[in-house]
Parts: structure tokens; sequence; C-alpha cells
């Protein structure tokens, strides 16, 4: 099929005011190979990245009049793409809480050179203007949630699992103290506290010098 020499966002715009199926069509099928090489370099498997596209293109299609026109389509639909990948990994993966380790939940603390935590789930927009630009944000977030769920998993035991337990499986301070009551003896909330506190220490020793991690 001959590529549409309109731009993305002509596009976008024309079927956005006029629901024109043939200004979807030329859409749909200029914006389709990139975001699905965007997708599979997040979820490595074909399969999934079918189905990430389809889903995504489907949501362009339904939820059009939601586009703010002041930025490129292609940012909202690769925010749309790279919030459904999250989505996957976290059903199908480590469902780990993300929100501990975006960018937003793992980061140098400004004129500190530490890194803080937080626990509650941030993913904003990103307005790039080129997919490479914007890939390449998204990238740097997946390097950080892959780089903070091996040092979760490389704690000494001691702090371990109570650390997977409050940032993989996102349970409460009440919560792991029921579960590590049947592993441990003579433990209470504090000691739960305690550890979650010792476990994200040594994380941010481990992680704030990285490069990714690093001050700028």
């Amino acid at each position: 099929m001959k590529k549409s020499k309109k731009t993305y966002k002509e596009l976008a715009l024309e079927f956005k005011n006029t629901r024109s199926e043939k200004a979807f069509s030329e859409l749909y099928n200029k914006m389709r190979p990139g975001l699905w090489n965007y997708i599979y370099k997040i979820v490595k498997d074909p399969d999934v990245a079918d189905d990430i596209t389809s889903t995504t293109l489907t949501t362009v299609y339904l939820k059009i009049d939601q586009y703010n026109e002041s930025y490129q389509i292609t940012t909202w639909a690769y925010r749309i793409a790279f919030n459904a990948c999250l989505g996957h990994i976290r059903a199908n993966s480590t469902k780990v809480n993300m929100g501990t380790f975006s960018d937003k939940g793992i980061e140098p603390t400004a004129g500190t050179g530490k890194l803080s935590f937080q626990d509650s789930l941030v993913v904003e927009p990103s307005f790039m203007s080129t997919e490479d630009q914007h890939w390449e944000s998204e990238k740097i977030l997946m390097d950080k949630f892959n780089m903070t769920v091996a040092a979760i998993k490389a704690l000494p035991p001691m702090y371990k699992g109570y650390m997977e337990e409050r940032f993989i499986n996102g349970k409460t301070y009440s919560d792991i103290l029921d579960i590590m009551s049947e592993k441990e003896r003579d433990i209470n909330l504090q000691t739960v506290k305690n550890r979650i506190f010792r476990g994200r220490k040594i994380i941010q020793n481990q992680l704030e010098n990285t490069k990714l991690f690093s001050l700028t």
C-alpha cells in the first residue's frame, strides 16, 4: 500500500474532525510499523506485540476525541502503548508495583544525591517530539525497573522477603506481618517497618552511583 504523504498529525486531525475511515486507515498503516517495533522492544514477544499494537490503535480509533492536538498523535499513541505494556508485564511477569520503580518511584532526591521510594503508580505523559526521543525515555524507565527488581531479588534473606512482599506483591505492612509471622517468630509491625526501611537503604546505596540513577 502506498504510504500517505500526509503527516501523522494531519491524518489524526482529519479523522478526529470528519471520522473519515480513509483517514484512519492511512493513519493506521503509517503508524503501525513503528508502534509495533516500539512495543516489541519492551515485551520481547511478537504475539504480545501484535495484540498490544491492535489494542493501542483500537483505543486511538475509539477515543480520538481525547487526543490533544497541541501534541503529536504519536506521543499519545505511544503512551497508550507503553501503559499497555506495563499492564502486560504486571499481569504476566513479575507483578511489580510499578510506582516503586518508575522514574517517579526511585529517583535521586534533589540536592541530596540519594534515591527516594514512592509507593503510588504515577505514569505521566512525556511529550517528546519524535518516536526516537519517546522510546529513549521509556527505555530508561524500563532499565531502571529491571535493575531495581534485580536488586530486590539479590538482597540478604533478612530483607528480601519483606521487600518482595511490599514492592513486588504490593502488600501492606499489616499483610506482611501476617505473612512473615508464619516464617519467623517474635516479629511485630515495627520489625516489618525496620526491615523494609533497611532493605530500601541497601538498594539505594547499590543503585545511586549507577549511570541510570546518578544525578545529572
